[in-house]
């Protein structure tokens, strides 16, 4: 009896042994499956905590984003504003140099005309100097003339006597001559009456201020009666000179400048003003004359008064 149930308790053993493995792996698994679940909720909860935070950064940075879109966008709103004020400053300052460039080109054009007017002037007076020339030479009588200064030259040989003031017989012929062609000549650049000015040139205007019959000398002083001085002879020998010319064409006496005030007058220079500044001979010879200067008049009052009220237009 006893055998029989040694025999039969023997597999009941094996049974707890198994079932003792099997529970031991059990807790084995439940425990690595524990380990395992701590493990998954640690990561899960350290994901979670840098989702958040990278929300949180991401948050911020939008917010961060929105604040430089806001400052940049004021920004632009600055730089349109100024950008619309520097455009109305640029338009005004253009308008305004344009203003100032409409003025000074008129100016400038006024000018010209200015310039033209006297350069034609000039050109005038060489024409009517060339063309006493002309008449004078048609008559023997030999002058030098200076168009760019407006001056017809008698030599002293030509009308006195060394240290003279009266007229020689040859200097009578040549300033009857010198009348003669004045007289047709003068009339065209003066005013004049109209019976005078039928041979003149087409386009002819009064352009003269005055011709100024001048008396010089040479350096040496004078000692023959009955002259002081060298003044005194120049001054004597241009209103001899004067008076002979309007003996002999009376109508010279008629010419007016613009103003209306005669046209021929007397100066003297002395030796003030030599032709050439040498103390020789040759060159007191030549000093010694008697010049017709044949002054242009300068441009009227109205034209400066034109240029000045244009300029102070321009001013601010």
């Amino acid at each position: 009896m006893s055998t029989v149930r040694h025999g039969a308790s023997r597999p009941g053993g094996d049974d707890d042994s198994y079932l003792a493995s099997v529970s031991d792996l059990m807790v084995g698994l439940l425990f690595v499956f524990i380990i395992m679940l701590m493990a998954f909720a640690l990561n899960f909860r350290t994901a979670q905590e840098r989702t958040v935070a990278s929300g949180t950064e991401l948050v911020e940075a939008k917010e961060e984003a929105e604040r430089t879109r806001a400052r940049l966008a004021a920004e632009i709103d600055n730089l349109e504003a100024e950008q619309r004020l520097l455009r109305a400053a640029l338009a005004a300052q253009q308008a305004e140099l344009e203003s100032e460039l409409v003025a000074v080109l008129a100016q400038r054009n006024q000018l010209a005309e200015l310039a033209d007017g006297v350069a034609d002037r000039d050109l005038a007076r060489a024409g009517m100097l060339q063309q006493v020339q002309d008449l004078l030479a048609q008559r023997q009588v030999a002058v030098v003339i200076e168009p760019e200064n407006g001056v017809l030259r008698l030599p002293e040989e030509l009308l006195f006597d060394s240290g003279a003031a009266v007229l020689r017989e040859e200097g009578e012929r040549a300033l009857r001559a010198l009348a003669y062609a004045l007289a047709r000549s003068l009339p065209c650049y003066a005013q004049a009456p109209a019976v005078t000015q039928r041979d003149c040139p087409r386009g002819a205007t009064p352009i003269l201020e005055a011709v100024l019959i001048e008396g010089h000398t040479d350096d040496r002083p004078i000692t023959s009666a009955p002259f002081n001085d060298n003044w005194n002879l120049a001054s004597l020998r241009g209103i001899n000179t004067y008076k002979a010319l309007v003996r002999f064409e009376p109508s010279l006496e008629l010419l007016r400048n613009d103003r209306g005030e005669p046209l021929l007058g007397v100066s003297a220079y002395e030796a003030r003003r030599p032709v050439v500044a040498e103390p020789t001979d040759a060159a007191r010879r030549l000093n010694r004359r008697i010049d017709l200067r044949f002054v242009v008049a300068a441009p009227s009052s109205a034209d400066l008064a034109r240029i000045r009220a244009t300029v102070e237009g321009r001013r601010p």
